[in-house]
């Protein structure tokens, strides 16, 4: 289909992406994935190819004259709620040519994806984005779940991976007296097997460690762990807690392509525990030893216990403000109808921000 159909822009086609657009979209996507042709190219295959929950059907390439001028990904997601799962696409990777940078193309392409999504029955859209293009996104229909707090850790001078990280020592926990190791292949299964424990739990005692965001989850099982650690273009740092079980896990993560004393941040992207001492011990390795001149972790889904820990460890919270120039780099949920029926959950608790909930979601997980 044309653009100027949708949005007045002569000249340009929109159609979904084929086998043969491999090599304009990842040179097109340099600027943003920074790869290299080798890099962005198994980064594509990782995320679009290889993902559990979805194949590359709803991505999409804008053309001008034959030249790629811009391009929205939809990889798969999966989530749970009262025992059912809910495969949701994810809006990623959206990069536009300069020249049509604030112009019409960007809401077309996404459009573009809504339509091809509601002809299939797929009834919502997720984007795990930044705040800048919120505005836009709200008058075209979304609705905003975010932005919610996170904890920073700003260090004065940047930390560089001074070794391999699994040649770092093994440690006892100072609160928990389990042993926290950082290793190179987490294990897959025993995260997976934990992550179902302490869901149980959460259910059996919502109270205690789930103070937010009761309903929707991010399904985590092994094959979604083992997927994510194959991601290309990052770097991912593990660290397990325990003896003869697994206590907990704590993820941390890099883009491949920055240097430790660039500004990009180290996030946490995920972390479980047993109890909050685990928790305790487990961040206190990372921010030992994880490189990067700031480290971020959502606090969203947190529980106060926790949050506290965090926050007698040297983290700074930050809050939203509700002032969107100063939100602007808080994390942030949008979700977005595409018109199709849904069959469960309902609309109404699908737009509301505390049916969600994303501990151990982060939108660098999927980066």
């Amino acid at each position: 289909m044309t653009v100027e159909q949708v949005a007045g822009v002569p000249g340009i086609t929109i159609d979904a992406y084929r086998a043969e657009d491999l090599a304009d979209a990842v040179a097109f996507q340099d600027s943003l994935w920074r790869g290299g042709t080798e890099g962005n190219t198994r980064y594509f295959h990782w995320k679009y190819r290889d993902n559990p929950h979805l194949d590359h059907r709803y991505v999409v390439v804008a053309r001008e004259g034959g030249r790629v001028v811009g391009m929205v990904g939809v990889f798969g997601s999966l989530w749970e709620h009262e025992g059912r799962a809910y495969a949701l696409p994810c809006l990623t990777d959206t990069i536009v040519a300069p020249e049509h940078r604030g112009g019409p193309l960007f809401l077309a392409m996404i459009d573009e994806v809504v339509k091809r999504l509601a002809a299939d029955g797929v009834p919502w859209l997720l984007d795990f984005g930044d705040q800048g293009a919120a505005p836009a996104m709200l008058m075209a229909g979304w609705t905003q779940i975010g932005p919610w707090g996170q904890a920073v850790v700003e260090r004065e001078e940047a930390l560089f991976e001074r070794r391999p990280w699994p040649d770092l020592p093994a440690v006892r926990g100072a609160r928990s007296g389990a042993t926290v190791r950082a290793v190179s292949t987490p294990d897959a299964e025993a995260m997976a097997d934990l992550v179902r424990r302490l869901s149980a739990g959460h259910r059996a005692e919502p109270h205690r460690r789930l103070p937010r965001g009761s309903g929707i989850r991010a399904v985590r099982d092994a094959e979604y762990f083992r997927w994510r650690a194959a991601n290309p273009l990052a770097r991912y740092f593990h660290l397990e807690a325990g003896d003869d079980s697994m206590r907990g896990f704590l993820i941390g993560h890099r883009s491949a392509v920055d240097p430790d004393d660039a500004h990009t941040p180290t996030t946490v992207v995920d972390c479980e525990a047993a109890t909050d001492d685990v928790f305790a011990d487990l961040v206190a390795f990372a921010l030992e030893h994880l490189p990067g001149r700031e480290l971020l972790m959502w606090t969203r889904d947190l529980a106060p216990e926790r949050v506290g820990i965090l926050r007698s460890l040297g983290a700074r919270l930050q809050e939203p403000t509700h002032r969107f120039t100063e939100d602007l780099y808080l994390p942030n949920l949008m979700i977005r109808a595409t018109g199709a029926t849904p069959c469960a959950p309902a609309p109404e608790l699908m737009r509301s921000p505390g049916f969600w909930n994303v501990h151990g979601v982060s939108g660098r997980a999927w980066r």
